[in-house]
């Protein structure tokens, strides 16, 4: 349904605010750290962007998860905060953390706004809806770390996530083509996965009546994918000699055995024997139970777990989803998108990490949460299902919020 119109701008920039404010209070870590730089030591792709000024690839040394390739060190990660950090370093010798504050975690939460907002019937409903997004994923954890650490994992998920909710925002609002590539690019330049939206975006392209209109934005929209696709091809031509080849398994190169390493090399960074343990992580992933032997008695505790934990039972506003799985199949925009995020999880269901560690939440999951909640934006704040759709929200804050943090939780 439409938004009601509020009469003044103000309706529009409280519940906003709102939404900020509770992101601030529920995020233990501190958005303003005034003077904190951020170097090579919280993340490698700065020191990528240092070295690109210095007209090489290969990394000055070697820090966890960075890529040991012919006695040479790379950052196998994707470019994008790279990119912006190279905008940065020459002025500041880094990456000032007030950059990841309000550059990357605060456009995320106006972003998951905006998405409720153009859905939903009032302001202060889209609102509960962003938090529902923010405080009720794995965002809340992922955001946290992203401001504590500014590790590459977190910061690339946060900005595929603020990519995502800007694509989904014109997907479902004007449509423009310039204004869905730059978001893909930021999504895709982030998280690899995420070009899986190139699909809704060269459909969405195509859909306008008349021929001119439809092969011009096609042909925009095919500019756009092309460098998406080819830009991260070239860097890894560059960096491990074959376009095709990102570098992941050369981060297992000389560096401790551990379970991850010998999946890699085993199976290969794909492959179907993951699928059933990730589908377990990603769907349940409940948490485990641990015996304790206290004075002569047997006491156990929950603990989550650190593989992943199940979206639907975290996160039960996804729900929604399957009460109206048939309406969204039947409007052929959201089909589009749905097979995107069905692709994104199928392929994550064959990867040989699961995001480990993550203790309590599922970080991989950003890839297609999103999309899933942008479905039933419209639809779970009307009527009767608010208060269940409040309920669920509640849920979700509390557990993402305060239940995560317990390092055990004593059920006998």
């Amino acid at each position: 349904m439409p938004i009601e119109k509020p009469r003044s701008r103000l309706k529009l920039v409280l519940p906003a605010l709102w939404v900020v404010l509770v992101l601030i209070l529920l995020c233990d870590a501190k958005l303003w750290r005034p003077g904190e730089l951020l170097t090579i030591k919280e993340n490698i792709q700065i020191a990528e962007a240092q070295a690109w000024w210095q007209g090489r690839l290969d990394l000055p040394e070697r820090k966890w998860d960075a890529a040991l390739f012919q006695g040479k060190v790379y950052s196998p990660f994707p470019p994008m905060f790279t990119f912006m950090s190279a905008a940065i370093v020459p002025f500041f010798g880094g990456v000032p953390h007030g950059f990841v504050s309000f550059l990357i975690v605060l456009p995320a939460t106006i972003l998951a706004y905006a998405l409720f907002l153009n859905q939903a019937r009032s302001p202060w409903w889209a609102a509960i809806g962003a938090i529902g997004l923010l405080a009720g994923t794995s965002a809340l954890p992922v955001m946290d770390k992203t401001l504590r650490s500014a590790s590459p994992y977190f910061v690339n998920q946060t900005l595929a996530l603020g990519g995502t909710l800007l694509f989904l925002i014109e997907y479902f609002g004007r449509g423009r083509v310039a204004v869905m590539g730059v978001a893909l690019a930021v999504a895709a330049w982030s998280r690899q996965l995420t070009i899986v939206y190139a699909l809704p975006f060269i459909w969405s392209a195509w859909r306008p009546e008349g021929e001119s209109s439809r092969v011009r934005r096609c042909i925009w929209a095919g500019c756009i994918v092309v460098p998406i696709l080819v830009v991260p091809l070239i860097l890894n031509a560059l960096k491990f000699g074959h376009p095709l080849d990102s570098g992941y398994l050369y981060i297992y190169n000389d560096r401790p055995d551990d379970a991850l390493s010998r999946d890699a090399r085993t199976y290969g960074l794909f492959s179907s024997h993951f699928v059933p343990r990730n589908a377990y992580h990603a769907n349940v992933g409940l948490p485990d139970l641990h015996p304790i032997q206290v004075e002569g008695r047997e006491q156990f505790y929950l603990r989550p777990n650190s593989w992943g934990t199940g979206i639907w039972w975290t996160t039960p506003l996804l729900l929604w989803v399957l009460f109206d799985l048939r309406r969204i199949w039947d409007d052929p925009r959201r089909r589009m998108l749905l097979l995107a995020a069905l692709l994104a999880n199928v392929a994550l269901l064959f990867y040989h990490n699961t995001g480990y560690q993550q203790r309590g939440f599922n970080r991989f999951s950003l890839d297609y949460v999103p999309a899933l909640l942008a479905f039933v934006a419209p639809t779970c704040f009307v009527g009767w299902r608010r208060w269940v759709s409040l309920a669920m929200v509640a849920w979700s804050v509390g557990y993402f919020a305060f239940l995560i943090r317990l390092p055990h939780l004593r059920i006998w």
